[in-house]
């Protein structure tokens, strides 16, 4: 009876202390964050393994607790649309792990942003489509949906990010433009200058999902680092690698060219984070690490 009873608090003095480390988890996030721009989240807890599932708008994001420093911690990429309202928007996790699920909640509030104008002149095909251009356009926007749209794969991604060219900014994230005068959607990516056939470096560790030539984009090359995150390089002017193949930071994928709508050579960077087109410029310039 006495082994019994020492038997029975033990398991109760180790429930105690699994329940109170598990009501440790902390869910760490900015206050604010401008339209169009990505952020960090990070679940912590005491204790794991286990999953978090957080949730932001429409995004739903489940990803595993890691081990690190004497605690568990699942960093999590997020992206606020450049067209989303200003004001509060409900930021929520769900922990699961040993002590039971634990729920989380902040408030990350968006802030408005101001983008300059960009007036171009272009062919006259490309802003006013024949309807076969514009039923290959529509093709090509629902395959690259699908691929935006894939979050299965696990994080490859960590630590700093390769600027795929070294060349200066020459067209920033979210101008308003004008093609001919008319007014289309903003600019979603961050153009790049660099001379024709300049050598293009994927951002981060992923797996190429699309490599294809587009009738806005021209050749262009999606590359998938997981946990939501892809990052894509329009109007090369030569593709180097193909769906499916593995890449480490800074492998050459392609050459800077002027397929597409292009007024010269350059290129467009773009990235997505669980579907939203948000700017690349923090994660390149290292002003935003997510670990």
């Amino acid at each position: 009876m006495k082994r019994l009873r020492i038997f029975v608090l033990a398991a109760l003095t180790l429930a105690v202390w699994a329940a109170s480390a598990w009501a440790g988890a902390a869910l760490e996030c900015p206050d604010e964050v401008g339209q169009g721009l990505p952020f960090v989240v990070r679940v912590v807890a005491d204790a794991g393994p286990g999953t978090a599932e957080v949730e932001f708008g429409p995004v739903r994001a489940r990803v595993p607790l890691e081990q690190r420093n004497g605690h568990w911690e699942a960093p999590v990429l997020l992206g606020v649309d450049l067209e989303a309202a200003p004001g509060p928007v409900r930021l929520a996790a769900r922990v699961d792990g040993p002590g039971g699920p634990s729920a989380l909640e902040r408030e990350v509030r968006v802030a408005a942003r101001s983008f300059p104008e960009q007036r171009l002149a272009v062919a006259r095909e490309m802003v006013h489509l024949t309807p076969e251009a514009l039923a290959r356009h529509e093709a090509e926007r629902a395959e690259v949906r699908r691929v935006l749209a894939d979050f299965s794969r696990p994080r490859a991604w960590g630590g700093g990010f390769v600027r795929p060219v070294p060349g200066g900014v020459s067209s920033t994230f979210g101008l308003r433009r004008f093609f001919n005068g008319e007014p289309r959607a903003p600019h979603r990516g961050l153009d790049l200058r660099g001379p024709q056939g300049q050598p293009v470096r994927t951002m981060a560790p992923g797996t190429v999902v699309l490599a294809a030539e587009h009738y806005f984009a021209g050749k262009s090359v999606y590359v998938d680092h997981g946990q939501g995150l892809v990052s894509m390089y329009f109007h090369l002017s030569e593709i180097l690698v193909r769906p499916g193949d593995v890449l480490a930071a800074g492998d050459v994928l392609g050459k800077v060219g002027s397929t597409g709508r292009v007024t010269g050579p350059h290129l467009h960077f773009g990235l997505s984070v669980y579907g939203e087109l948000v700017d690349p410029t923090p994660l390149v310039t290292g002003t935003l690490r997510p670990e």
